[in-house]
C-alpha cells in the first residue's frame, strides 16, 4: 500500500486548485498526472529502518521536466517551481508519511528539450556534502502603520510580529514577546494587526513568513500578485527581496541588507 495514499489526494487537490487558477483546467489535467507520477517515483526513495522508522536519505533532488516545445517548458517551470510548489508538496508528503526529511531538503526544477521520459529525477548532494554557506541577512522596512522604528534587521532565528510588546496568560506570565510591535492607537492600520499576528523564521538560509492565526490575515505581494499566507501553516511562505508583507492593513517590505547597512538588530534600542 502506498505510504502517500492517505493524504496524496489532499496534496493533489491543492496542486489542481493552483494550476486551475494559474493556467486553466485544460492544462491542469495534464499537469496533475505529471505531478502524481513524480510523487510516486519519489516515494520509492523512502527507506524503512528498524522498528518502522522511515527516512528519506537524500538532501536534495533535481527534477528535469522534458518537452521539445519552448512554451511548454516555460509552463512546466512555472507550474512546478513557482512558489516552490513541488518542493513544498514533496516535503509535505514525506512529513505526512512520518518520514524523516534531511535538514535543508531542496527540490530544484530544470527543463530540457529532449530526454528518455517526460521527467527525470536525479539525486543531489547529501546533507554532509553540502558546502557551508553564510546565512543571508534580511530586514524589514515599515511601509504602512506605525512601529517603534522604521527599519528592523532580522538577526534572530525567529522574529515575532504583533500589536503588543508582551502577551501574558491569566496568571500574568509572559507567553510571547513581539519583536516588531505595531502599538495600539498609534495608527489606524495598527488596529488590524493581531496581538500575535505572525512571525518570520530563518531556516536553512531562507526567511519564511508564517501567520499565527491572525484575525485579518497575512498576505505577500510579489510581482503584482497577492499570495495568501495560510493561517497556522508552519511552513508559511518563503520571502524574496522586495516582497511587501501585509499584516491586515499594516505593511512591511522584506529587503536584503547591503554589506554597509547599519540597521539595528530586532530588540536592540535605537541609538541617538
Amino acid at each position: 500500500m502506498s505510504l502517500f495514499s492517505d493524504f496524496e489526494k489532499s496534496i493533489e487537490h491543492g496542486f489542481r486548485h493552483w494550476t486551475d487558477r494559474m493556467f486553466g483546467p485544460a492544462q491542469s489535467d495534464e499537469l496533475i498526472l505529471l505531478h502524481h507520477a513524480i510523487l510516486e517515483e519519489i516515494e520509492t526513495g523512502i527507506e524503512v529502518l528498524a522498528r518502522g522508522r522511515k527516512v528519506f536519505p537524500h538532501a536534495s533532488l533535481v527534477v528535469t521536466l522534458v518537452s521539445p516545445d519552448a512554451g511548454r517548458r516555460e509552463l512546466l517551470q512555472a507550474a512546478f517551481a513557482g512558489e516552490d510548489r513541488l518542493q513544498n508538496d514533496v516535503r509535505e508528503a514525506l512529513e505526512a508519511a512520518s518520514c524523516e526529511v534531511p535538514r535543508g531538503f531542496q527540490v530544484a526544477i530544470r527543463t530540457a528539450e529532449s530526454g528518455p521520459r517526460p521527467f527525470v529525477i536525479e539525486i543531489g548532494q547529501a546533507a554532509s556534502e553540502a558546502s557551508p554557506a553564510t546565512a543571508p541577512k534580511g530586514r524589514l522596512a515599515i511601509l504602512k502603520g506605525k512601529a517603534e522604528r522604521s527599519e528592523y534587521s532580522l538577526d534572530k532565528p525567529r522574529t515575532n510580529i504583533g500589536r503588543m510588546a508582551e502577551l501574558t496568560d491569566s496568571e500574568h506570565r509572559v507567553v510571547r514577546r513581539n519583536d516588531v510591535v505595531f502599538e495600539d492607537g498609534a495608527d489606524p492600520a495598527n488596529d488590524t494587526v493581531s496581538r500575535r499576528h505572525a512571525h518570520i523564521r530563518l531556516e536553512d538560509r531562507e526567511y519564511r513568513i508564517c501567520d499565527d492565526g491572525s484575525e485579518f490575515g497575512t498576505r505577500v505581494f510579489r510581482d503584482g500578485r497577492s499570495i495568501e499566507v495560510p493561517s497556522g501553516n508552519r511552513r508559511g511562505e518563503r520571502l524574496r527581496p522586495g516582497d511587501e508583507i501585509y499584516l491586515g492593513r499594516a505593511a512591511v517590505r522584506f529587503e536584503s541588507v547591503p554589506t554597509e547597512s547599519k540597521a539595528q538588530p530586532v530588540g536592540s534600542p535605537e541609538r541617538a
